[in-house]
């Protein structure tokens, strides 16, 4: 049977003086934890450095806002129905609020690597028959690896030979393909989609790889409709009507703690907010290292952060053409390598260097969402083209830190890196793509210092600490931490990195605030909010302006200029 609970009264006077829970950043994560928290009746106060909520689901627009791009929403898994984001939306009436839109069931991504394209479908036994028929010499070797990593991802005991096959869970992917005999062009294939979590396979347990793929072999991959920025809206809106309130430009410079405990926070200007908890969806190691401070970490905990790695920063190049990419088919998701050595550009990046080739992902809102996306008007497409550099700011000529401001964006090797890089990417998309340049009527490049400027994160980190051993499984960092009422969520906690993984995360995090266990009760079919609550979404809904607290949730007639989050600097 379905439970609904009875909503709390909303908030009339926009605030209190002390909240039963602050959350500390707004992307999936913090917003779906503080929308669970307020929609089982917790004064919920969710505080964003920026302007926009959404973190890396968000959009932002461009010329004159004829252009939407989305900065890190490209392809999500598990979406489907019984899906772990379908279960996660269900306890908070928003399943029809986003909807999400299957992509290419017969391949959702096409890989591209020097002599072969592939199309990755649903379904593990369907995966290997197309790399069989990809690479027909290498069957038998192809045949063991990928059985060793479906059983390693999906624990299915049905195809479990020995405890031995189990054990390649924790050696690197590349030491399990070698074993395998497989060729350079084999794995160049089956590691192709590594972009989507930036780390070098030589040091990537094959244990993540394989769970990589099994995320969307077991059911595609999905696109939200109107594009990534609906989630921030939806999730800001049921706080907003359950009694809570989201605030941007809310930069948190210390949680504070008191006789060992977080009580609360304090902002950038002085301001202190009390709380019965803290929740911090924000960078992993700066909430350690600047929010709490060293003088309330354990010895254990000093050590790991000292050596703590961060996943490599994304570098990315939004583009426009004056061409609809439907009409030729082009597919909507894709990774390009120009060369077979998928490692060795990893190798180059730990190095300091970024080679003259570059892999580039490629993603095309237009024809993920042809009808319910702001991305580009008739006749025109968007793409989002995705590749990863080195963080260091040296590397990039930024003597001060981005996080205040962007007076390195005036920097001449500073802009002139920043141009070479991006017409390197644009060189790679053109291999898909091969009049990309001619079509282009809009061209901007984002790096990992504007990363690291908007999202605070270190290193402009997209995804969080690195996949190594030590921090995957009963490694990683769990949501309660060693000071009472002080909690974490987001991509480096035990729930992993991802739109998909940090949503579940934050429902997770959420029922180890309330001390009860939330996705159980969503599962056995609890429903915490009335859908008639929730703000009515009509025609002229635009989710960019929902996700400016204070703005109006509808568009006005008369458009006017906006800004979300700058990919120039």
């Amino acid at each position: 049977m379905t439970q609904t609970a009875t909503p709390p009264t909303p908030s009339t006077d926009g605030g209190h003086d002390t909240w039963d829970v602050v959350v500390v950043g707004a992307g999936p994560g913090g917003l779906t934890c503080g929308a669970y928290l307020a929609a089982n009746g917790r004064k919920v106060l969710v505080l964003e450095a920026n302007q926009v909520v959404g973190g890396s689901t968000q959009v932002f627009r461009r010329a004159g806002n004829k252009f939407e791009f989305d900065v890190g929403t490209h392809y999500v898994g598990e979406c489907g129905p019984g899906g772990r984001m379908q279960t996660a939306l269900t306890g908070l009436a928003l399943t029809e609020r986003i909807k999400w839109l299957r992509q290419r069931p017969e391949g959702h991504c096409q890989i591209m690597v020097p002599g072969t394209t592939f199309q990755t479908p649903t379904g593990w036994d369907t995966y290997l028959d197309r790399l069989i028929a990809a690479f027909p010499d290498e069957e038998g070797g192809l045949r063991r690896c990928v059985t060793i990593m479906r059983t390693v991802a999906s624990g299915d005991r049905r195809l479990r030979r020995s405890y031995a096959l189990l054990r390649w869970g924790i050696r690197p992917i590349t030491t399990l393909m070698a074993a395998c005999g497989l060729s350079a062009d084999a794995q160049a294939v089956i590691l192709a989609e590594n972009g989507d979590y930036t780390w070098p396979p030589h040091r990537t347990p094959t244990a993540m790889h394989a769970g990589f793929l099994h995320h969307y072999l077991q059911a595609g991959a999905y696109y939200p409709r109107g594009g990534g920025q609906v989630i921030g809206a939806h999730l800001t809106d049921v706080i907003s009507t359950h009694g809570g309130r989201v605030r941007t430009k809310a930069r948190v410079e210390r949680i504070l703690i008191e006789d060992g405990r977080a009580v609360g926070v304090r902002l950038r200007g002085g301001e202190e907010i009390r709380a019965g908890a803290v929740v911090s969806a924000a960078d992993f190691k700066k909430t350690w290292a600047e929010l709490v401070g060293d003088e309330h970490l354990t010895r254990r905990l000093r050590r790991r952060l000292q050596g703590l790695e961060m996943t490599l920063p994304m570098f990315a190049v939004y583009v426009a053409l004056d061409v609809d990419l439907r009409e030729r088919d082009t597919p909507p998701l894709a990774w390009v390598w120009p060369t077979n050595d998928v490692d060795g550009y990893y190798r180059e990046v730990a190095a300091g260097r970024c080679p003259e080739k570059m892999p580039v992902g490629i993603s095309c809102p237009t024809a993920k969402d042809p009808e319910g996306t702001h991305s580009a008007p008739p006749g025109y497409s968007t793409l989002e083209l995705v590749s990863w550099a080195p963080a260091e700011h040296g590397f990039w000529n930024v003597a001060t830190d981005p996080r205040e401001g962007d007076g390195y964006g005036h920097d001449e090797r500073y802009r002139r890196l920043k141009e070479e890089l991006a017409q390197r990417v644009l060189d790679t998309a053109s291999l898909m793509i091969p009049d990309l340049r001619e079509r282009m009527v809009f061209c901007e490049a984002s790096t990992p210092i504007t990363q690291e400027r908007f999202t605070l994160s270190t290193g402009g980190s997209c995804y969080g600490i690195a996949p190594l051993l030590k921090n995957l499984g009963p490694f990683r960092p769990r949501v309660t931490t060693h000071i009472p009422g002080l909690f974490l969520a987001g991509g480096s906690t035990e729930h992993m990195f991802g739109i998909n993984a940090t949503i579940w995360g934050g429902m997770g995090t959420a029922g180890a605030v309330l001390g009860r266990d939330l996705v159980q009760e969503v599962r056995d079919g609890a429903v915490f909010v009335d859908e008639a609550s929730l703000t009515p979404i009509t025609d002229d809904f635009d989710p960019l302006l929902a996700s400016k607290p204070g703005s109006v949730i509808r568009r006005p007639a008369r458009r006017r200029p906006r800004t979300a989050v700058p990919t120039s600097g």
